[in-house]
């Protein structure tokens, strides 16, 4: 890993340079404000007292708020080629070097995930068969379901008053 980057040093340092020029070009400086405010923060803490002021700078929040854009945000054409060059090509080409760039898996790949695919259906399938049974035969044990092939006596049983109004012979025949 040092060896790759000792090969891409001038790369990195040339990168660095054009970090800071760039942050140089936006005005933009390390900021000391933020470790200041948070000792300050912990010392209040650690005494037990509460901030008499607010201590974040909220004025340098809310730029572009109400929808519009801050154009300093705004990249220019050259930028933005710069920074996507593929999205600059036509469609078709665009696409030629999305494929180009997409590793396919391999057939044993594929087929080590369909056989874990297969092992993972048959032992839930088994585990859920299985659960089934139990209950199925614990519920009859408890007296829950009958057993196949029981068969209930129901001659005690009365059926309420009007019941039978709306039914036809046919109907009738066949409680």
């Amino acid at each position: 890993m040092t060896k790759n980057f000792k090969q891409k040093k001038e790369q990195f340092d040339e990168m660095r340079a054009r970090i800071r020029s760039r942050a140089s070009d936006l005005n933009v400086e390390k900021s000391v404000a933020t470790v200041e405010s948070i000792k300050a923060a912990t010392k209040r803490a650690a005494a037990g007292e509460e901030a008499n002021t607010p201590t974040v700078d909220l004025s340098k929040f809310g730029a572009g708020i109400d929808g519009s854009p801050d154009p300093e945000d705004e990249l220019t054409d050259e930028q933005m080629a710069e920074i996507d060059k593929v999205g600059q090509l036509n469609i078709v080409e665009q696409v030629k070097e999305e494929l180009k760039n997409t590793r396919f898996p391999t057939p044993s790949a594929t087929l080590k995930q369909a056989v874990l695919m297969l092992v993972i259906f048959f032992v839930t399938a088994g585990v859920i068969l299985k659960a089934d049974e139990f209950l199925r035969y614990q519920y009859t044990d408890w007296g829950f379901i009958p057993r196949a092939g029981e068969v209930l006596d129901y001659s005690d049983l009365s059926l309420p008053e009007g019941f039978t109004d709306q039914m036809t012979d046919n109907d009738l025949a066949n409680l």
